[in-house]
């Protein structure tokens, strides 16, 4: 019963080729090219496949191999042999290059395989069935800040009534420093529109918004939301 190989084992005419070098655990760097180009061409002629655009890539390497077999065969001049033994390259020189650089791509193929099929422990892989345990906090971005932040505005322009006349500069760094004592002692956090719910006009709700960006730029403080659409919460960055 004749042996059939299926070529779709292989990923290509390297594959193929580095296997038979592999099977026949020879030196690399010494093919016995005559060996290995018959055993190619026998791997060939047992596929029982004639689609010549599915083998095309695995005919050009037996064509490069059935070259590098008749050069290998070529008799020398004797008379130089001794001369020119150390300057005359070695015709297998390419292939075992081509052979090195593969299977050093095909180690690190294999690897990366390995990595994402989760048979290599990763510090964060899980599959897709894991579940995921606790709440997920949403990172309220600047926009989303922003747009509540203007609708505060808005709805408290609406309530109040009176003017208010500036009474001097209000300093940030002030109320950064208001803002993180009013967290201090609430880690459960505080309401965005809560924080401004002392500010008497519309110039110190600006200083207080500015005052609470600056302190999420430092990482100070951590401002999420449960759920989309949800309230904002504002709160204390715990170190460590």
């Amino acid at each position: 019963m004749a042996y059939i190989v299926e070529l779709e084992a292989f990923h290509g005419p390297m594959d193929l080729l580095l296997y038979l070098i592999e099977k026949n655990e020879v030196d690399i760097y010494d093919i016995p090219v005559a060996v290995i180009s018959d055993q190619y061409l026998k791997y060939l002629q047992s596929t029982g496949d004639l689609d010549l655009e599915r083998l095309g890539d695995f005919l050009l390497m037996a064509s490069y191999l059935l070259n590098l077999k008749s050069r290998m065969l070529l008799p020398r001049n004797n008379a130089f042999v001794e001369d020119e033994a150390d300057n005359v390259p070695d015709p297998r020189e390419e292939l075992v290059r081509s052979l090195l650089d593969y299977k050093k791509y095909k180690k690190v193929a294999d690897y990366l395989l390995a990595r994402q099929s989760g048979e290599i422990k990763r510090v964060f892989f899980r599959t897709k069935d894991t579940e995921l345990t606790g709440k997920e906090e949403i990172v309220a971005d600047l926009k989303v800040l922003f747009r509540s932040y203007q609708n505060l505005l808005r709805d408290k322009l609406a309530v109040d009534s009176e003017f208010y006349l500036p009474t001097g500069d209000i300093n940030i760094g002030d109320k950064m420093e208001e803002i993180l004592g009013r967290l201090e002692n609430r880690p459960e956090g505080l309401v965005f529109q809560d924080l401004f719910s002392g500010a008497v006009n519309k110039r110190e709700a600006l200083v207080l918004f500015l005052a609470l960006l600056e302190l999420i730029r430092l990482q100070k403080i951590h401002a999420y939301q449960k759920e989309y659409f949800s309230e904002i919460i504002i709160r204390m960055v715990v170190a460590g």
